[in-house]
């Protein structure tokens, strides 16, 4: 009887190798897209602001524009009262505009935003009175902004998209969105703290 052996084919020796290749490539691929990824180590320049325009909102106030914010570091945050994931993240917006007071060279630009279309003119004073009952239901000290007719949301949708609420931009002092952040997630605002520090920083050591 002749001697049985376990080794295949040329052919298909050739095939395992090429299986075994693509394996390989495969497990590299996989690895790639769910090694942690250092989004933070610097910040980008993803796009120029076309337009601001906010109205105070639970207090009284000058409408702001672009022109009002430059030199600036700007967290700008769209939320709304009926926004679940937004009354979650609040608490860090409202601490945030705590640490960075107006001297601090960072201003803190919380939108509140209704429910239904561009929140026009005439609909403003319902918006008011809805934040100004959260505000106080949540215990939080906030200024907030709104922006009629969703003037400032259509510049930022030209500039980066807009997706949905929360989403929070961080400018810089010449109106350059440099981070956005979409949604709600734990601990976002020492995230936010330490990218508005590093811009800080290098704002000072441009000046």
């Amino acid at each position: 009887m002749d001697e049985q052996t376990d080794q295949l084919p040329e052919g298909n020796s050739s095939l395992r190798f090429w299986l075994l290749l693509a394996a390989l490539a495969a497990a590299g691929v996989a690895w790639l897209s769910f090694s942690p990824q250092k989004r933070h180590e610097a910040l980008g320049k993803l796009g120029q602001l076309g337009e601001l325009r906010l109205r105070p909102l639970t207090f009284e106030g000058e409408t702001l524009a672009l022109d009002d914010l430059k030199g600036k570091v700007v967290i700008l945050n769209f939320w709304g009262t009926w926004c679940p994931p937004c009354k979650r993240e609040l608490p860090e917006i409202a601490e945030l505009a705590n640490h960075f007071q107006p001297d601090s060279g960072c201003l803190v630009l919380a939108v509140s935003c209704g429910q239904a279309g561009f929140d026009p003119n005439n609909s403003l004073t319902d918006l008011a009175l809805d934040t100004k009952q959260l505000l106080k239901t949540m215990q939080l000290r906030l200024p907030a902004y709104a922006d009629a007719n969703g003037v400032t949301r259509l510049a930022v949708k030209e500039a980066v998209g807009f997706s949905g609420y929360p989403t929070t931009l961080l400018l810089d002092g010449e109106g350059v969105i440099r981070h956005v952040w979409e949604g709600y997630s734990p601990g976002v605002g020492a995230e936010i703290e330490r990218l508005v520090e590093t811009l800080l920083a290098s704002e000072a050591g441009r000046g």
